[in-house]
């Protein structure tokens, strides 16, 4: 995607709409909403350390004495860092990702129960204490905690035709979100973390009416239906039933803001990260304000992709006007959050640097197959921060209702695509009033048009893999660069066109025709098999295998250019009771399709001297057709596989179903299925994704049914 030098701290971004007069800048007003532009104001010129606070990570070594946090440092710190805390007066020294599992070997790319926030006197430099850590045995790693600018069907909506140009525009120059919506509106099993300001989840168009859990917003109904007081879930959080805010020791503060108790309420003051968060899910077509790109369709309960609010901003003064910062060890701590609580995308509206726990908590969101989308920055210039030099991580710059390069958005060969993110209308809170929309300019507009698309695709087909969802949004959006003379390769791809990556999402269809099960075919003679497939943007090849164990496993006998849907076979043996025909067509962007023969069909023997030699012991009869087939798990289909392969399993009742793949370790990888299921024939597509070359196990746990069979990633 793109190439860049990792930098320990790197050049800080800003939000076009960090600022916000302390006058109430109203509009016009319909109905009990308020309508505000937000003006577009220099960034403060630099980011900050937290002056005596840093985070460390402990070697193997220091695990035996380990903290059990978060906590004061009182006894639980390792011996070895006893005399280092008592100089440098440590007060506080405890886990940053408490859920965090503490291992001896390192399962992940990064074994996060390692990593402390240590604060420590006052009186003593950052440099000197963050020197003297470093060169402890027990500790192999130390950062600072840096602190950066946030970056600022038709719907009956009130304000969608008039104003929501990024969805649709006469000119085209949208995301194409009507078209899109034709195919998938957003799915309520899908989540995506808004780590921003906070979210305003009493606004209707995002949290519905009271008591805000039929809207959009992500709830927690472990927490929600559990004890008060009580940590329900044991992800290391009481009570956080609707996200969580992570904020505390903020200062300064912008009078009235919170910033010193992280707690189960993550409601935004400055208001920036409910303007996301509606850009990505206010609830569409509810005839309350505006549309969000995956808001759903309607409301009561709304439908829409789950917004998942993680408070890790808030509102600070700067020349007499308000701004929002994050700091980077928050960031680090939600981004675990949404992890482990089931996100599908983040997004991350706001200047970064590798510190604070950052990029460690950055490589396990992507270890995890959790898309990482970034705005690309407001200086109007081509250097990226952190973030933006990170090939896995998704960098979006912004641009106007003409597709040109918004004046304030920064640029470059590691941008992957640009999205709309001039006068952006959307949710708003102003100072926690939620009853508000506002008009906002900035790449933090630009890079949740992206996320919210991540959302859609997913929901559109929860088989696809982050890689997956990734490449169909980057590959295929809008060129632009002949109208932005100059900028041509420093804009990504294109603009984003959220039809164009459903489009290309779907996967080709497919019908075996014939044969289809029943048939008496004979070793040697000619035969014809008959399929139908269609796809929308064309098949590109056919492949045909054929299995004499009901699909146990296959042999190909045929690869074909195109769609012919006939192939004229000369069947072959060895012969069985139990054959059938795969067919299986790849569209122009490796999307597949497959469908086999419906029951099993035979060829007989050949006699010594080559005539075909017919019995009943070689036709599937009518009895045998209708009698009822056990439970069974078949072979993989292709076994080795790279990286798609295909599971089949017989049910012989109706019952619960869970189809699980575990590694070599035993450590379970992905659960296929896991649901309730009527009596037949299924069949389950995998994507190994990024997972490495090896042995894999599925197992089959159906009634009283269990089963594992072995199979093998061949990369």
């Amino acid at each position: 995607m793109k190439k860049g030098i990792l930098f320990m701290v790197a050049v800080l971004f800003i939000f076009a709409s960090v600022a916000v007069s302390t006058e109430e800048p109203a509009l016009r007003e319909i109905s009990r909403y308020k309508a505000i532009r937000i003006p577009f104001r220099p960034p403060p010129p630099t980011m900050y350390y937290i002056p005596n606070m840093m985070v460390i990570k402990l070697s193997n070594s220091a695990t035996e004495a380990a903290v059990t946090g978060p906590g004061t440092v009182a006894a639980k710190v390792p011996p070895c860092l006893n005399d280092l805390n008592k100089t440098y007066k440590v007060t506080t020294f405890e886990r940053e990702f408490p859920a965090a599992v503490m291992s001896s070997e390192n399962a992940q790319e990064e074994d996060l129960s390692r990593y402390y926030i240590v604060e420590f006197g006052k009186e003593f430099a950052l440099e000197q204490v963050m020197s003297a850590y470093n060169r402890s045995e027990c500790v192999v790693g130390v950062e600072p905690i840096g602190v950066h600018p946030v970056y600022e069907q038709f719907p009956n909506d009130p304000y969608f035709f008039s104003d929501q140009w990024n969805l649709y525009d006469s000119d085209d120059n949208d995301v194409d979100a009507t078209d899109a919506w034709d195919l998938e509106t957003g799915d309520a099993g899908i989540i995506l973390g808004d780590l921003d300001t906070g979210l305003q989840y009493t606004s209707r168009d995002l949290g519905g009416t009271s008591p805000y859990t039929e809207g959009n917003v992500w709830i927690n109904w472990t927490e929600y239906n559990g004890t008060p007081g009580v940590d329900d879930d044991g992800n290391g959080y009481v009570d956080d039933w609707i996200g969580w805010d992570f904020v505390h020791g903020a200062s300064p503060l912008w009078p009235g803001e919170d910033g010193n108790t992280p707690d189960n309420e993550p409601t935004d003051f400055n208001g920036h990260g409910t303007h996301v968060a509606g850009i990505m899910g206010a609830i569409t077509n509810n005839n309350v304000m505006v549309a969000g790109l995956a808001g759903g369709w309607g409301e009561g309960p709304a439908n829409g992709v789950k917004l998942m609010a993680c408070r890790i901003g808030w509102s600070a003064p700067y020349m007499g006007y308000e701004v929002g910062y994050v700091r980077m060890d928050f960031a680090a701590q939600a981004i675990y959050y949404a992890v482990n609580n089931g996100c599908t995308a983040i997004n991350c509206s706001w200047g970064s640097s590798n510190t604070g726990g950052l990029g460690a908590a950055v490589d396990y969101a992507i270890a995890n197959g959790v898309i990482v989308v970034a705005a690309a920055g407001n200086d109007g210039d081509s250097y990226p921060d952190y973030l933006g030099t990170r090939d896995d991580v998704v960098n979006v710059c912004a641009t106007d209702s003409d597709d040109v390069l918004a004046d304030f958005s920064d640029y470059g060969t590691w941008v992957d695509l640009a999205a709309p993110g001039v006068d952006i209308l959307s949710t708003y809170s102003y100072h926690y009033n939620p009853n508000y929309i506002a008009w906002a300019s900035g790449t933090s507009q630009a890079a949740p048009h992206v996320t919210a698309a991540a959302g859609l695709l997913k929901s559109y087909d929860s088989g696809l893999t982050a890689a997956e969802i990734v490449d169909l949004i980057i590959d295929y959006t809008d060129p632009i660069d002949h109208l932005n003379p100059g900028y041509e390769g420093l804009l990504g791809s294109g603009r984003l066109n959220v039809f164009k990556s459903l489009n290309a999402a779907v996967a080709p269809s497919v019908t075996v025709i014939q044969p289809n099960g029943g048939e008496v075919l004979y070793i040697g003679q000619q035969y014809e098999i008959i399929w139908e497939a269609s796809d929308n943007v064309g098949i590109d090849s056919s492949l045909i295998d054929y299995s004499v164990d009901s699909g146990d496993t296959w042999t190909r006998i045929a690869t074909l250019p195109g769609n012919p849907e006939s192939y004229m076979w000369t069947v072959c043996g060895p012969p069985s009771t139990h054959c059938r025909i795969m067919v299986t067509c790849y569209d122009a962007v490796g999307r597949f399709g497959s469908d086999m023969s419906d029951e099993d069909f035979c060829p007989p023997y050949l006699s010594d001297d080559g005539q075909a030699v017919g019995g009943r012991g070689f036709v599937v009869t009518g009895e045998e057709q209708q009698a009822p087939k056990p439970y069974a798990l078949y072979q993989n289909w292709p076994n080795p596989f790279n990286p798609v392969t295909q599971i089949k399993y017989g049910l012989r009742d109706d019952c619960n179903v869970r189809l699980t793949v575990y590694n070599v370790s035993g450590q379970r990888v992905a659960i296929l299925v896991d649901e309730f299921q009527t009596a037949g024939e299924k069949t389950v597509s995998w994507n190994a994704g990024k997972l490495t070359s090896g042995v894999y196990f599925y197992r089959l746990e159906a009634d009283s049914f269990v089963e594992t069979r072995k199979m093998v990633l061949m990369r």
